[in-house]
């Protein structure tokens, strides 16, 4: 048995190596080929680590299915073979899935469950369960109370496992900020989240998209003052000419931020070359509304409008068209006008299943500012 804990000790190595880099897939086989290791040569407690790290590595990878079955072999665990943190970490991150699939009362159901264990236990892991209530109430559109669960989650971190990363809280902080439309705060917590410094690929995309919301939201508040900031949008360009050329790279999220302050700054070559070479897939609500706001955006840009984020919220000033291209505008218009209607089909769904309005009053919101070109289109056809 001795001489196997220095392949043990490898494979665990390897596997945190391959997080690091965000190499999840990866990670997950070295934690599986360490669960089978110590199973066999009957270290449970080992074990049940293992599979934890398997389950979390599998997420991260897109694999829900699959993290799911390696986290439920850790809840089913015998108790006296299991420590009580790891079977707590693996309901945290079944949380986590259940958040993206799962409606609002089955994951209240598993919020009570922790919250119960917890007082069972005597266990000092309250902020995460408070940081999963702000995940759900951020999903539903209450960005007040998303930023007063993740607020106190915050405030009651612990820097032992079980934990989330304080990169994870700030990031929560930062993009419930931007939707509050708050820059004063969104400021404090980028900043901190910068001074972390992190060295995994996850969490230094964290960062870039923290700074990309700092830059939307001073924009929209004072847009002459930060014309001369290029950082973010020569990060933003950096980071999609990564994305093409490296089919691997796991970017969570973060390419269609990119796009959307290329949008901003009016790099419509730069966004269409790269939307030729890698389409952004239209299976999510998220993706289906941002393609529209794209097209929302070159819609403008080619009546002369200035451009607007819409998706904080920006309010589209009046002004006169100046008409550059008017077949290019009602092409973009109308390509707007089918991705919100897609959306809107996505937004019920997930309205149902989370019990809000929120994405389909997003949707409306967005057909309305359409709706306030078409005169301008129908005039230039």
């Amino acid at each position: 048995m001795t001489r196997d804990r220095p392949t043990l000790a490898r494979l665990r190595e390897q596997a945190a190596q391959a997080r690091q880099v965000g190499q999840y897939a990866q990670a997950a086989q070295w934690e599986r080929q360490a669960a089978e290791l110590v199973g066999a040569l009957g270290f449970t407690g080992e074990r049940t680590r293992a599979l934890l790290w398997e389950g979390h590595s599998l997420r991260q990878a897109g694999q829900g299915d699959l993290a799911l079955a390696a986290l439920l072999q850790v809840i089913n665990e015998p108790a006296a073979t299991t420590d009580p943190a790891d079977r707590f970490s693996a309901l945290i991150a079944i949380l986590h899935l259940s958040l993206e699939r799962k409606s609002t009362r089955f994951c209240r159901v598993l919020l009570e469950q922790g919250r119960r264990d917890l007082m069972e236990s005597r266990q000092p892991w309250s902020a995460l369960l408070d940081f999963l209530e702000g995940e759900l109430a951020f999903r539903r559109g209450d960005f007040a109370a998303a930023w007063d669960w993740h607020g106190r989650a915050w405030a009651e971190r612990r820097e032992t496992h079980p934990r989330l990363t304080p990169a994870t809280h700030l990031w929560a902080l930062c993009r419930t900020a931007f939707r509050r439309r708050k820059p004063a705060e969104l400021e404090r917590f980028t900043h901190q989240l910068r001074e972390l410094r992190p060295n995994s690929t996850l969490e230094r995309q964290l960062v870039m998209r923290a700074g990309w919301l700092r830059w939307r939201a001073q924009r929209a508040a004072a847009a002459s003052e930060v014309a001369t900031d290029s950082v973010p949008v020569e990060e933003a360009r950096a980071f999609l000419t990564d994305v093409a050329e490296d089919r691997e790279l796991h970017e969570f999220g973060a390419r269609l931020e990119a796009l959307r302050v290329l949008a901003l700054a009016g790099d419509w070559d730069r966004i269409d070359a790269h939307l030729r070479y890698k389409p952004l897939p239209p299976d999510t609500f998220e993706n289906m509304l941002g393609l529209g706001d794209l097209a929302l955006g070159r819609a403008r840009a080619a009546l002369g409008l200035p451009a607007v984020d819409a998706d904080y919220g920006e309010p589209a000033a009046s002004a006169a068209p100046a008409v550059l291209n008017p077949t290019r505008a009602a092409a973009a218009a109308s390509e707007a006008e089918k991705c919100y209607r897609d959306a809107l089909g996505l937004a019920e769904e997930q309205d149902q299943r989370l019990e809000t309005s929120w994405y389909g009053d997003t949707v409306r919101q967005r057909l309305a500012l359409l709706g306030l070109l078409r005169p301008s289109v129908e005039r230039t056809t």
